[in-house]
């Protein structure tokens, strides 16, 4: 799939939208999905209890071309997410592994 800055924002707008949408289970916990040109954030902030949470649940973005994942402590992980939507493993790169790992992975170096 070749897509366009365009078509990626808007598959990442969608995914994070789609997220954000979740009621956590536990406590009074939200979900915001915070978009800036081509950084996408999802956070959640509320109380568990007596525990206040407040915590980057994903943080996803476009540079050059490619989705850089920084952080994703979904569920499922949204790489599944992305191919799911038609993007293929060489535009996605995992951030969150140090460069010399993402070597042994099946998506992007950089």
């Amino acid at each position: 799939m070749d897509c366009s800055l365009k078509q990626y924002q808007a598959i990442a707008q969608k995914i994070i939208d789609d997220y954000a949408r979740y009621k956590p289970s536990r406590g009074n916990i939200e979900l915001q999905a915070i978009a800036d040109s081509n950084s996408y954030l999802l956070i959640s902030f509320g109380w568990n209890g007596d525990r206040r949470v407040h915590s980057i649940i994903l943080h996803l973005r476009i540079v050059e071309g490619k989705f850089w994942l920084e952080r994703d402590e979904t569920e499922e992980g949204i790489t599944q997410d992305l191919l799911n939507h038609g993007v293929p493993k060489e535009d996605i790169v995992l951030a969150f592994y140090h460069p010399d790992d993402r070597k042994l992975t099946d998506y992007a170096i950089a």
